[in-house]
């Protein structure tokens, strides 16, 4: 099939046709080749294809929750089959994890293209540089996400060697599909993102748009995932110069529906993956998770809420609704930075961090330092308090995965349901998700081993 993109294409017509704001000012607007830096951020400021529809693969797999037997037997066969790690995942919905990524790719790619053609008659050089920048930054977060959920996690001595993602660097719908490796893909999505940092502003106009500090993030999260924490440190320490308040959850309402505003104090960039009744509604925390938090600690009042029945729903969710947020927030940069820290025998720094973030997690006045006595035990205070801040973000996915690698940290995963045990093992290839079938089919291209 000549058009082995089309699936994607379709899908990106149907986002663009949702998108009131940009068509509302003119019906067929569309059909219209933008022919300014207006016309291309009025297509980049649509959020229900840049900030909303991100894989929900991220947390589907994850230790952070558990369903009831008779709520996981009523789910669609992709989560229901997702949440205990099984072969036939995300082929009952053209709007998969894949698919919903390369729209995200596709719209990027029509942005830079047009800006090509158009050169410096879009308008100022300064409007030019942003709108590349944020193109860039959208194709490389879909990218990442694509590797975390369909590639190996990184390693030096085999990435050249295995299969990562399509990089779809333009929007030409002719040409064939084809993956590269692992090493490629994120060597791609780096060098893209760089490029991205110097392209933004430090700060954006609106937190659905990315900024330079949106792409120091994002070059963190990368390379934490790539267990290369000497970059992961450097880019989260350059997020962090550019802004580092923190969040005050004394100042938050635990008996609220949803205590932690909408782009509040902390939010980097803004988004949300896509929203399924198995992660947003029917979750349950693990119950070993929710007791870990001290009874000072505010994220067990505003994070949680009590179902009446021994279990507890997450209500904490830094979009403000029962949407997950997967986008940068500040206190992800601390967490990281510690962590850097203490894998670099940083003690003090490491701990300075942790404690900066804890004490605007806790009661006033009940807060004591957290200490350590060298950078093994920093790490390890320093991990468990990342997956107690950084639950339902899509986080813990990449986490599971470079940790697996690290015998001390490494987690078998066990699911209970219908009577039968379900368990994924440290580096087990179901850590990477199959491509879906109907993709195989159309491109040719190899699929996972599960």
């Amino acid at each position: 099939m000549k058009t082995t993109y089309l699936l994607l294409l379709v899908g990106s017509l149907l986002s663009l046709a949702s998108c009131k704001k940009f068509l509302d000012e003119k019906p067929d607007r569309s059909l219209v080749v933008p022919e300014n830096v207006k016309d291309l951020q009025a297509l980049l400021d649509n959020t229900n294809i840049f900030n909303a529809d991100y894989p929900y693969a991220l947390d589907i797999g994850a230790d952070d929750y558990f369903l009831k037997t008779a709520d996981w037997l009523a789910r669609s066969a992709s989560e229901k089959n997702g949440y205990i790690w099984e072969k036939d995942v995300f082929n009952d919905n053209p709007n998969n994890p894949w698919s919903i990524s390369y729209v995200i790719v596709y719209n990027s790619n029509v942005v830079l293209d047009q800006l090509k053609k158009l050169g410096t008659s879009a308008g100022t050089q300064e409007g030019i540089n942003n709108i590349k920048g944020q193109a860039l930054f959208f194709r490389s977060f879909a990218f990442y996400n694509l590797l975390q959920v369909f590639a190996k996690p990184y390693s030096v001595d085999s990435a050249a060697l295995q299969w990562g993602i399509a990089l779809r660097l333009d929007a030409d719908l002719n040409k064939p599909t084809t993956r590269a490796t692992v090493k490629q893909s994120y060597d791609q999505l780096i060098a893209d993102t760089k490029e991205a940092s110097t392209l933004l502003p430090d700060f954006p106009a609106l937190k659905t748009r990315p900024s330079k500090q949106a792409a120091f993030a994002l070059l963190a999260r990368t390379y934490l995932s790539m267990s290369d924490y000497e970059n992961a440190l450097l880019y989260a320490d350059s997020a962090l110069k550019l802004y580092n308040t923190l969040l005050d959850y004394n100042t938050l309402n635990p008996a609220a529906t949803r205590p932690v505003p909408q782009f509040n104090a902390e939010c980097i960039f803004h988004s949300v993956y896509v929203t399924t009744n198995t992660l947003n509604i029917l979750a349950k925390v693990d119950s070993a998770l929710f007791s870990s938090y001290d009874a000072n600690d505010l994220r067990r009042s505003v994070f949680f809420k009590n179902n009446g029945d021994g279990t507890y729903s997450f209500k904490g969710s830094y979009d403000g609704s029962a949407r997950s947020f997967n986008g940068f927030a500040i206190d992800e940069m601390y967490l990281t930075r510690a962590e850097c820290f203490a894998r670099a025998g940083n003690t003090s720094a490491a701990m300075n961090d942790l404690n900066a973030l804890l004490v605007k997690r806790w009661k006033t006045g009940t807060f004591i330092p957290f200490t350590a006595s060298d950078a093994n035990q920093a790490l390890a205070e320093i991990l468990t308090e990342r997956r107690k801040e950084l639950l339902m973000r899509g986080i813990r996915w990449s986490d599971l995965r470079r940790l697996n690698k690290e015998p001390q940290f490494s987690k078998t995963l066990v699911r209970f349901e219908d009577n039968q045990i379900y368990y994924l093992y440290p580096n087990d290839p179901r850590y990477v998700f199959p491509i879906p079938l109907l993709i195989i089919q159309m491109t040719g291209i190899p699929q996972n081993d599960r």
